[in-house]
Formats: C-alpha cells, sequence, structure tokens
C-alpha cells in the first residue's frame, strides 16, 4: 500500500527531473508591443465602441419586445461608458483628444443584426484579452480587461436574445 510521505521543502525541487524545466511564462504574455502600437490599438478600441454604440442604437429600434430592449439599452450603455474611459486613456497618454467617426454596420434583418452583434462582441473580447497581455502598463492593462468583461456580458446577451428569437 502507497504510504504518503512528505517531502523535505527544499529538496523536493532538486530530486524532481522536471522542476528544472518548468518555464515561467514571461510578461507581458502576449509579447511587447511597443506603446505606439499600444495608442494605436487604443484610438482602433475607440473608433469600435462608437460604431458599436451607433450599431445599437440602431438596433434598439427593432427589438420586439422589453427584454430584448432591456439587454440592448445595457450594452448601448456600456459602449458610450467604454468609448468615455478610452477616450480619457488617449487623451492622458497622449495630450490630444481622439477624433474617430461612427458608421454603424447595416443587417438584413433584426436577428441577423444579434448576430453581427453576438459575433463582433466575440471578436472585441479577443482583441481586448490581446491588447491587455501586451502591455505591462498597469492603467491599460486594466481598462481592458474592465472592457473586455463587459463585452463578454454582451456576448453573453446577444447570444441568448438570438437563441430566443424566432427564425423567419
Amino acid at each position: 500500500m502507497f504510504k504518503y510521505q512528505e517531502p523535505d521543502k527544499f529538496s523536493f525541487c532538486f530530486e524532481n527531473k522536471f522542476c528544472n524545466n518548468v518555464q515561467i511564462p514571461s510578461l507581458p504574455l502576449k509579447g511587447p508591443k511597443s506603446f505606439d502600437l499600444i495608442l494605436c490599438l487604443i484610438k482602433k478600441a475607440i473608433e469600435e465602441e462608437a460604431k458599436a454604440a451607433e450599431f445599437y442604437r440602431r438596433l434598439l429600434k427593432d427589438a420586439p419586445n422589453k427584454l430584448h430592449c432591456e439587454f440592448i439599452q445595457a450594452a448601448y450603455e456600456d459602449e458610450l461608458r467604454h468609448l468615455q474611459i478610452l477616450g480619457k486613456l488617449y487623451t492622458y497618454y497622449t495630450d490630444c483628444e481622439p477624433k474617430y467617426c461612427a458608421e454603424a454596420p447595416c443587417y438584413p434583418c433584426y436577428r441577423d443584426g444579434l448576430l453581427k452583434a453576438l459575433i463582433d462582441e466575440l471578436k472585441a473580447v479577443e482583441f481586448y484579452r490581446d491588447i491587455q497581455l501586451s502591455t505591462m502598463d498597469q492603467v491599460i492593462r486594466d481598462t481592458f480587461f474592465m472592457i473586455m468583461v463587459d463585452e463578454q456580458s454582451h456576448a453573453t446577451m446577444f447570444s441568448t436574445l438570438f437563441n430566443s428569437f424566432p427564425y423567419k
């Protein structure tokens, strides 16, 4: 029968042939990006948030019931808040106000709009995760983490709406 023995905490690692081969990932996990590139990505995030806000403002007009309105309204308000936060972040690092144009994508019908919103939110989660993991700047990391979590929540909401809406 196997009997557990407490390893000596100082010698255990030296006796384990795998211990010396452990690779601790270097930070940032996605490899460091230049600060100029990070600023370009922040600017792109601002443009995408503005586009999403305009898209949800339009989608809200087509919402068929209260639940759909509430979910889309919540996402819309979050996108406006993200836009404000990212604008402040960009201004903080550049001393310039970001300039952008918000043209929302078209969609042929409400259900297709929901699917587009879901896909866009999932892409945003990955985009924000990659930015967050590409810098050591804690302000940028925390900002993109917070927004990434919101975008994941939006994806869940749009998935719920899409799957509850009857296909015609």
